[in-house]
């Protein structure tokens, strides 16, 4: 398993993520906005920037992440790989230009 720290800075530092326990929230005021953050990071505990985005967060979903873990939107390894560089992985709603002509 991983070894996990959410500093103040907003940076989660991991040695190799095998796994990773995390919380996803959603936030009425941005609709399809989601953010993964470590099970053990509450939103009290957020950098500044989040709190003021996820105004009123809501816990969706608690899970164990792997690698090889199918997600509805991004590979869980790109969530992963975010985590342990930023302290969090934030999905944007998709782009509603993308697909027309």
């Amino acid at each position: 398993m991983e070894t996990l720290a959410f500093r103040g800075d907003g940076v989660t530092h991991a040695t190799e993520l095998s796994a990773l326990e995390v919380d996803v929230y959603k936030t009425a005021a941005r609709p399809l906005t989601f953010l993964f953050v470590p099970s053990d990071v509450q939103p009290d505990c957020w950098p500044a920037d989040l709190c003021a985005l996820f105004r009123e967060p809501e816990k969706v979903l608690s899970i164990t992440l792997t690698p090889d873990q199918a997600l509805a939107a991004q590979s869980a390894t790109t969530v992963m790989e975010a985590i342990r560089a930023r302290g969090y992985f934030l999905q944007l709603p998709p782009d509603p230009q993308v697909g027309r002509r």
